[in-house]
């Protein structure tokens, strides 16, 4: 009889820890899909740092394999341009940004000798520079303008953990957060999004 209550204490002890990590991975599951949930409804947040640069804030979406294929095939598919599997994946993230640049500069003649027709032509150009941020190189040829333009940014991308509160305390996490900035005045962040994979 003592033999049969050992080992009925023993099975039941059993199902109760397998009851109880399924409890607590259903825990877990129900606050990333509340957290995922929380995260779609809420919008991008753009706004501009203490030295005026565009920046913009997004809460973390924790997406399984699965989940990430179905709803993400283009993260997806760049990662397979890469040649990383997805299943490899971490995290990832886009951010979309808007250059616009007002150019208001000189143009000058320049003197160029026309091999083909054995004669010389006047050119107008024009430079302008805001360095480190933008070059344009401009030529007028007979009615066509011919431009070169280029621009460098630093996008800086920060993820950290928001804290939940009580009163006057701070605990745990409630939220994973990606801050992203772009250094160059011309450019406005219009949309920025953070993945992460679940495993």
């Amino acid at each position: 009889m003592k033999k049969y209550l050992i080992i009925l204490c023993l099975a039941l002890f059993i199902v109760s820890a397998w009851l109880a990590d399924g409890l607590i991975k259903s825990k877990a599951e129900c606050e990333r899909l509340q957290g995922n949930q929380e995260s779609l409804m809420a919008e991008c947040r753009l706004y501009e740092t203490k030295a005026g640069e565009s920046a913009a804030s997004v809460q973390r979406l924790q997406l399984t394999k699965d989940e990430l294929e179905r709803n993400y095939k283009a993260v997806c598919d760049e990662a397979r341009n890469l040649s990383i599997k997805v299943k490899r994946l971490q995290s990832a993230a886009q951010t979309a940004t808007n250059t616009t640049v007002s150019i208001q500069t000189p143009v000058r003649d320049s003197i160029v000798y026309r091999y083909k027709y054995r004669y010389i032509d006047t050119l107008k150009v024009f430079d302008w520079k805001d360095p480190p941020w933008a070059y344009v190189h401009g030529v007028i040829d007979s009615g066509k303008v011919n431009l070169d333009i280029q621009t460098i940014d630093t996008i800086t991308q920060i993820v950290h953990r928001v804290p939940k509160r009580f009163l006057f305390f701070r605990f745990g996490t409630k939220a994973i957060r990606q801050e992203v900035v772009s250094k160059n005045p011309h450019t406005k962040i219009v949309y920025t999004e953070y993945i992460e994979l679940h495993k």
